[in-house]
């Protein structure tokens, strides 16, 4: 394909995208939700969050306690929660709970005077361009400079994706923190180890999230301790730093944080679900997830004195990435942010990968714009079922495929 049908391509897709969120899923969501009375206000992820670090930083409450909680839960549902856990699970409700590290609320303090609708219209704009900016960095990582056509082609197609649109529609802070992992990452690769500690340490705002990932700096750092050392002093000084503000602000902080995440999963069970438990199950899952992590903490500590130029560094770090969507309690789409690097790694060595592949994988990232077209030229009922849901329907697979994919082709590299 020449150069402009490509951008047609990209600018076509994103025009999709962007027609099948507002003309078809968010009034199907509308329907199911407000119009069934099961929420008030469809307020997003953030408004937890933004109304937690108001109430600490502007009248002194603990963002965890329980009138916080409820001031959340009325502005969402019009009424406060009163809710039993021995219920069954389709009556129980999300409690809306202020449910991260209170040190979040250092990257919320700008905006505690701002209008919350204000914010609600600007915050999805913020995490588009952090996320496209993320996607320079990983570029930039892997010391891949594509022509600027591809580039733009790639950054649509990635912002007009389910998993990130649907980041940027709940507001959600793991965007955020997928920017952190790839800003402090691009520090790594320019030997600025003590700032990308410090970055790292701020990524942890979704400690389920960006964890695992940081095991495999962990592990290089002790591959040679004697130059990488100031990679550990960032995150262990900014951490600490953070925790112990957070504690003057909020004395017990990580008593009550942890409660929260104990209550999590009963009350919002996606949260507390990995994709491999949801397909294997959770005994067998559990198995699963045991034996993959401990396979790949082995890989990594069998290859912690690569060099950062070295193509090994950042397919290791990639299969961190994949193992983390995989066997963390991360199965919400827009988790799969994580999957930025070994996406950008598929990309450029995309004419190694088996030719089968290829055409797999590209009908594979069709699919969402295909099905968004086809509802929009025939748009279901909004009492249809989950139709509306249909360009998401193959997003778990997403980790599977990329790990294959990720295999397939270091296998290839190995044989060459």
């Amino acid at each position: 394909m020449k150069i402009w049908a490509w951008l047609v391509l990209g600018a076509l897709a994103s025009a999709v995208s962007w027609a099948y969120m507002h003309r078809i899923l968010l009034p199907w969501e509308h329907y199911v939700n407000v119009d069934h009375g099961r929420v008030k206000a469809p307020l997003g992820d953030l408004y937890p969050r933004w109304v937690g670090t108001r109430e600490l930083l502007l009248h002194g409450m603990n963002p965890y306690c329980a009138a916080v909680s409820q001031k959340i839960q009325i502005a969402f549902y019009g009424q406060v929660i009163e809710q039993s856990y021995d219920k069954p699970q389709s009556e129980i409700i999300d409690e809306q709970r202020f449910a991260y590290p209170v040190y979040v609320v250092f990257l919320l303090a700008p905006a505690v005077h701002a209008n919350f609708e204000v914010l609600q219209h600007w915050a999805p704009v913020v995490l588009g361009a952090l996320t496209a900016l993320s996607l320079w960095l990983w570029l930039a990582v892997l010391r891949w400079r594509p022509p600027l056509w591809f580039l733009a082609v790639f950054a649509l197609l990635v912002l007009s994706s389910p998993q990130v649109a649907q980041g940027m529609r709940l507001r959600q802070l793991g965007l955020l923190a997928a920017f952190l992992l790839a800003l402090g990452t691009w520090c790594v690769a320019r030997n600025r180890l003590f700032l990308a500690g410090v970055l790292f340490a701020v990524a942890t705002i979704k400690p389920q999230m960006v964890l695992l990932c940081l095991a495999w700096f962990f592990i290089w750092t002790l591959g040679d301790w004697k130059k990488r050392w100031p990679l550990a002093a960032g995150f262990t000084t900014a951490l600490g730093l953070l925790s112990a503000a957070g504690e003057i602000l909020v004395p017990g902080w990580v008593r009550y944080f942890l409660e929260g995440m104990e209550a999590y999963p009963r009350y919002f069970p996606p949260g507390a679900m990995s994709i491999v438990r949801l397909t294997l199950g959770n005994w067998l899952g559990g198995i699963f997830s045991v034996v993959a992590v401990a396979v790949l903490l082995v890989y990594a500590w069998n290859r912690r004195e690569v060099s950062i130029e070295s193509q090994e560094f950042t397919r290791v770090l990639s299969f961190f990435f994949i193992t983390a969507a995989l066997v963390l309690p991360l199965m919400t789409p827009y988790n799969q942010v994580l999957l930025l690097l070994p996406l950008c790694m598929l990309m450029r060595n995309w004419q190694d990968l088996p030719p089968w592949t290829r055409v797999g994988f590209a009908v594979f990232l069709a699919w969402p714009f295909v099905a968004g077209a086809g509802l929009l030229m025939f748009p279901p009922p909004l009492d249809f079922n989950r139709t509306a849901l249909l360009p998401s329907v193959l997003l778990p697979l997403a980790p599977f495929l990329v790990f294959w994919l990720m295999f397939t082709l270091s296998r290839r590299e190995a044989r060459s």
